[in-house]
């Protein structure tokens, strides 16, 4: 009889968690495993493209801390359903953690890590710091109730049990679906065509981790010099205001596109000549990933999480972290030598790595070895 595996996750809208569990729940091998969904949100983009063999559990939108944590419902559900596992990312994980000990004994309780702990822990505490520090600590015990860990890297690995989480855990990174990226990369580009030359894209919410800050002030220096490079920004967030006076400052306003949310980045990833990664920290970069995937060679600062998926030589160049002095010196490396990487091995560097087969592969071998 197949594994019954109960995902759970807030949404499952365009978020990379969201992708990472879509995929998996349209990939794994059903005749091995039996996969099932519980959200909070009852809609969402990847939710209506699920294949429909996957039952959708929906626990009620998100309303309260309570709803935003829905312990008791979660609960319920899982002993009604008595999955042989739960794997569980974002706030499900610490909300699944917290409900464990009523679990069915047989079910065993994966976690995902979605995010850098001690990074997102020392931003969110500059903003709140009591409620941060106690949430931190909840999120800590939730997680070391977990019977395995899934960490999408070494970085993410080695903060885990910085914090004092050293149980069973594995490293695998997060699916890119080849095939999916060359058909939407083909559609027309949105809102138009990249300026520049050369034409430098990043992606990402606007706010103090992605370290767009970082980026302008170091474009600000490459503008000196490449008079007609151009930045393309795609994304919103509560720092665009920001932002923007920072490029007004520095004389960079002109040469500086804000093109705010796109629904589909894909055909900017592959008409850029240099893709940006400025963050001071991730889980698992997905934006860099897909850049990658379309070929597009990327500059990354060398922050935690980064580690394994830019190569330098290879498919890009790294910078050291939260510093504009090195990014600038990258940038303008990336500059003189990007010609002499080729689309096709860029691509390969990932497909490798991390196509959505192997990395499907990795989760059915976990899953089955902790139900095991």
């Amino acid at each position: 009889m197949p594994t019954s595996v109960l995902f759970a996750i807030p949404a499952l809208d365009k978020a990379g968690p969201d992708r990472v569990f879509f995929e998996l729940l349209r990939g794994l091998d059903r005749r091995r495993f039996t996969p099932q969904l519980v959200v909070s949100q009852p809609d969402g983009y990847y939710l209506s493209r699920l294949p429909p063999d996957v039952v959708i559990h929906r626990l009620g939108r998100e309303t309260s801390t309570a709803s935003r944590y829905p312990v008791v419902a979660l609960a319920r559900l899982v002993r009604r359903l008595r999955p042989a596992a739960v794997l569980a990312t974002l706030r499900m994980a610490m909300t699944a953690g917290l409900a464990r000990p009523v679990f069915p004994r047989a079910t065993k309780l994966i976690s995902r890590p979605a995010n850098y702990l001690t990074g997102n822990r020392g931003e969110l505490i500059r903003g709140a710091p009591i409620r941060h520090r106690v949430s931190f600590e909840v999120y800590r015990f939730a997680l070391a109730r977990a019977d395995h860990l899934i960490c999408q890297g070494e970085d993410l690995a080695r903060d885990v049990a910085a914090v004092g989480l050293t149980g069973p855990s594995t490293i695998i990174g997060n699916p890119i679906d080849l095939d999916e990226v060359d058909r939407l990369a083909a559609a027309p580009p949105a809102p138009a065509a990249l300026r520049g030359s050369p034409a430098l894209l990043a992606v990402g919410r606007l706010a103090r981790q992605k370290g767009f800050d970082l980026l302008i002030a170091a474009f600000a220096r490459l503008a000196a010099t490449a008079p007609a490079a151009h930045l393309s920004i795609v994304g919103t967030g509560p720092d665009e205001a920001a932002l923007r006076r920072q490029c007004a400052e520095l004389g960079v306003e002109c040469r500086v596109t804000f093109h705010g949310f796109v629904e589909n980045p894909y055909p900017l990833m592959r008409a850029a000549d240099l893709y940006v990664l400025s963050s001071r920290y991730e889980g698992f970069p997905n934006v860099a990933l897909e850049s990658l995937a379309c070929g597009t060679p990327v500059v990354a600062a060398a922050c935690p999480g980064v580690a394994g998926l830019v190569l330098p030589g290879v498919n890009g160049w790294l910078a050291p972290p939260d510093d504009v002095d090195g990014l600038a010196a990258a940038l303008a490396r990336a500059v003189r030598t990007a010609g002499e990487l080729s689309p096709e091995a860029i691509r390969g560097s990932v497909r490798d790595r991390f196509s959505a087969a192997k990395i499907l592969e990795r989760y059915e071998q976990t899953i089955a070895a902790v139900v095991a």
